[in-house]
């Protein structure tokens, strides 16, 4: 048979280890969250894109044209 001290001294163990568990898996601190909102990383800018008439490549609005020497679009 088990005795009394025993069971709680495995009760007692489950509990550190489960506390361990918790400690080490913890979320951090606020002050921490608070700085990694504070500087945002800008978003990439988002462009239409347009089919060149002449190879049907989709260029950005902004680019210059497709690359072809017969792009309709100002080089």
């Amino acid at each position: 048979m088990i005795a009394v001290p025993k069971i709680v001294l495995i009760v007692l163990l489950i509990f550190v280890v489960w506390y361990a568990v918790r400690w080490f898996n913890r979320v951090p601190p606020p002050v921490a969250r608070r700085r990694s909102r504070a500087s945002p990383r800008p978003q990439p800018a988002v462009e239409d894109l347009f089919s060149c008439r002449v190879c049907g490549a989709y260029v950005a609005a902004s680019a210059r044209g497709c690359g072809k020497a017969d792009c309709p679009r100002p080089g």
